[in-house]
């Protein structure tokens, strides 16, 4: 049975989990703008609501005399902390200063702030008695009773819709996929619609994967088809679907052509990123020439924009916009066909939109999801310890399609990055909340530098894999050791070691910015997060390394210099060029482990973007792109394609809309 929080429950769960911001009416506030003492305007008491903020449930707690709003409590518990929960107090701050819902966002945490502010003016309607009272469950008996149904659970029930809508083709995620696909409609001149959870468009990922575009093409850089094909199907165990994989390698380049036409009428110049580095030399990895990189002219009136946000300024200069705050309930079928969607708004009114040439779903993976990751990729999860991730997407258009009869991909593929920083002694995997909800234990979403193949040795103070692979191979590798971490460690030479590495992707932002990455370091020294000292041996003590672990670490260090005066790597075999010394003090070392991006495994589609039933026939009406399509990764995302995921996810997004608006058949 579920059970409202009492004030006193709550604050007290606020109080253990150092999440929540609280402010009583004793701090002063001015209420003169909003109600006269001598009216009633409120029913005297406490109200709760929540909002989805950037990575979960916000929580805002509100008490009330007649008159005024005497006390804010913020629970952020979910909310990233140097982003979301430090927002906390201004936010709080503000809504007694205000007396009012309506205040501004915090730069930086506006999903945050949308958060509190959603929250906040429900609360005050209740208070007002202009909705019901609504009734916060304990997140432990929530998640009790999501587990007994799987992490899949049962189709929703929804016996009131409040309006239809009427549409040809309804795209349902305002992400990197939605709103290329919607910038692609737009300059059709389609009939479209695109609905989005959040009160804005997701996070962009900046650069793209595509292959033989012209300015590739001008580089000298084609792409060699059949060690393309050959790697990301190997790197995918022959999981994949290649006729999927066709269409981005044949059709990204004009993918890239559309793109670079918007964003070079906005100011911004498109290249391709033609730098493959030394990182081939001794090695059998292929670098795959597919990276495109944009950037603001100075004259640029939006160089403060991302390319999503672009794409919505293009799309309602064009009479289009996108429908926010409408979040997929499940889809609405005709027989067999897909037909159209049920949204919820924010006021928590069901509205059900026909589509005519069918819906297009591009919402995303589960990364923001605990039970779907656990239960699909817990492998992966035994070695994340932070996350990079766009809190909301939680599998929701996976769940719908799977709800309306659509296989997914059997195995996982999450996106790691071997750069999830964590202090000494914390392990791997989800840290679980008082109120039993779940997140990694890593403050910082991604520490670039991690990825560099400095020497890394695990709780045992030896190494255990080459540390010059591709980023999620180490992590993985991890997934076998003591607590899933491993730690890196290096000397007071790292700056030359980062330019004679020459890491590419996004591993090169350690490399091309070598000064701010130096600065973030000793920050994260202050922080406790990197471990500095003069000698190895106070190193190994700072690290946590003690008794036999602790001699085998500083044997391992002189082991690791051995092999860098011989230049061959007589242990795991790692390139000379990646080689280092550990001589010079200062000596650094810091604790790793996966920074989860995102998920690639995703419903089963054809070439066309169709989605598959279980009998791998086509579900008429249903596309998928992005992260919520399938049959294109499996085990883990090629990095050595920099950029791919979102190459993909536009590639086949403009597809998508190719062949429901009968451009293609």
């Amino acid at each position: 049975m579920k059970k409202s929080i009492s004030r006193r429950d709550f604050l007290k769960g606020a109080a253990a989990g150092s999440m929540a911001f609280a402010a009583s009416g004793i701090l002063g506030f001015n209420n003169s703008s909003r109600v006269k003492a001598s009216e009633a305007v409120y029913t005297a008491g406490t109200y709760s609501a929540s909002a989805t903020g950037a990575m979960g449930d916000v929580t805002v707690t509100m008490t009330f005399s007649e008159t005024a709003i005497t006390d804010v409590v913020l629970d952020l518990s979910k909310e990233t902390p140097d982003i979301g929960q430090a927002a906390g107090e201004t936010l709080m701050q503000a809504i007694l200063d205000s007396q009012s819902s309506e205040i501004d966002t915090v730069s930086g945490a506006s999903m945050t702030s949308g958060a509190v502010q959603k929250a906040a003016a429900k609360c005050i309607k209740q208070a007002k008695g202009e909705i019901p009272v609504e009734v916060v469950t304990e997140n432990t008996e929530a998640a009790a009773e999501d587990t007994s149904k799987g992490w899949l659970g049962e189709a929703p029930e929804v016996t009131e819709i409040k309006e239809t809508w009427e549409t040809d083709i309804l795209i349902v995620g305002a992400g990197n996929a939605g709103m290329a696909a919607a910038a692609y409609a737009a300059d059709k001149g389609l009939n479209f619609r695109v609905v989005e959870q959040n009160p804005m468009v997701c996070d962009t990922r900046n650069w793209y994967g595509a292959a033989d575009t012209s300015d590739a093409l001008a580089a000298d850089r084609k792409i060699d088809r059949q060690r393309a094909m050959t790697e990301l199907s190997r790197y995918a165990s022959g999981k994949n679907d290649q006729r999927v994989v066709k269409v981005w390698l044949d059709e990204s380049a004009a993918m890239h052509e559309f793109v670079k036409g918007i964003m070079n009428e906005y100011g911004y110049d498109c290249y391709f990123e033609a730098d493959q580095g030394v990182a081939e030399d001794g090695t059998n990895y292929y670098h795959a020439p597919i990276q495109h990189n944009y950037n603001a002219r100075e004259d640029c009136e939006y160089a403060d924009k991302q390319r999503n946000e672009i794409f919505l300024d293009y799309i309602q200069k064009k009479g289009y916009d996108v429908d926010f705050e409408h979040s997929l309930v499940e889809l609405v079928k005709d027989g067999d066909k897909v037909i159209g969607a049920i949204v919820k708004n924010s006021d928590d009114e069901y509205i059900q939109i026909n589509a005519a040439n069918g819906v297009l779903l591009t919402t995303g993976g589960y990364e923001g999801n605990p039970e779907m990751m656990e239960a699909l990729a817990p492998m992966a999860v035994s070695c994340i310890t932070a996350n990079s991730y766009f809190g909301t997407n939680k599998g929701q258009g996976i769940k719908a399609a799977l709800w309306a009869g659509a296989d997914m991909d059997k195995e996982p593929a999450p996106y790691l990055f071997d750069r999830g920083a964590v202090a000494p002694g914390v392990d791997a995997g989800y840290q679980v909340a008082e109120d039993g909800s779940k997140s990694f234990p890593g403050t910082i979403s991604q520490w670039n530098p991690g990825t560099q193949p400095f020497m890394k040795v695990n709780r045992d103070g030896v190494r255990f894999a080459n540390e010059g692979c591709p980023y999620n191979d180490i992590v993985f590798a991890a997934s076998n050791q003591k607590g899933g971490v491993y730690c890196q460690v290096y000397d007071a030479n790292f700056k030359e070691d980062w330019q004679k590495f020459h890491l590419l992707g996004c591993a090169s932002l350690t490399r091309v910015l070598p000064d701010m990455m130096a600065e973030r370091m000793e920050e994260n020294v202050e922080a406790g997060i990197i471990m500095k000292a003069d000698t190895l041996d106070e190193l190994a003590d700072k690290l946590g390394f003690e008794g036999e672990s602790k001699e085998a670490f500083l044997a391992q260090c002189d082991r690791y210099n051995t092999i860098y005066d011989n230049g061959e790597d007589d242990e795991f075999f790692k390139s000379q060029h990646l080689l280092s010394e550990l001589r010079t003090a200062p000596f650094y070392g810091v604790w790793l482990g996966a920074s989860l991006l995102a998920t690639g495994d995703g419903v089963k589609i054809t070439p066309k973007t169709e989605v598959l039933d279980k009998d791998k026939n086509v579900i008429e009406g249903l596309y998928a792109a992005g992260n919520a399509s399938g049959n294109f990764f499996a085990n883990n995302y090629p990095e050595l394609f920099p950029g791919l995921a979102c190459g993909r996810a536009m590639t086949l997004a403009l597809k998508a809309v190719k062949v429901m608006s009968g451009e293609e058949a």
